[in-house]
């Protein structure tokens, strides 16, 4: 029986790890989205406001300070609504440690998407990590 706990574990960390992919790649997405009426391209969000996500979770450690600086920050249009709204639904019941692991995963797939200049009509239908996956290692 002991055996079949640790199974239980690790398929239960897969499956909050696939899910914790799956949400950051669509937050990510989220918020590569060009910007209206700008000439150059530029995302609604930027990197230094995806990092201060993490840094204050990670200084602050409590969830309801971050999801009030999520809404501060959506109100101050340095994070646009969909974005917001994405961030605030999928933080609102998460453990600080889930939470950490999450905004860690949006910051990676953003500076992937970012780093490697993928046009957001290329991705803006995706849904899961694996997805994004099958889409960045076409050649």
């Amino acid at each position: 029986m002991m055996t079949k706990s640790y199974i239980c574990k690790d398929v239960n960390r897969y499956v909050s790890s696939q899910n914790l992919l799956d949400t950051a790649t669509r937050i990510a997405i989220s918020a590569i989205k060009p910007k209206p009426n700008r000439q150059k391209y530029e995302p609604v969000v930027n990197s230094s406001t995806i990092n201060s996500l993490l840094s204050f979770l990670q200084s602050r450690r409590d969830m309801n300070e971050l999801l009030l600086y999520i809404m501060r920050q959506a109100g101050r249009e340095e994070i646009d609504e969909e974005t917001g709204k994405l961030l605030l639904a999928s933080l609102k019941d998460k453990e600080m440690k889930e939470a950490v692991n999450l905004l860690g995963y949006v910051k990676w797939v953003y500076d992937a998407l970012t780093g490697l200049g993928v046009n957001y009509n290329n991705v803006r239908n995706v849904k899961t990590f694996k997805e994004l996956v099958s889409i960045l290692s076409k050649v």
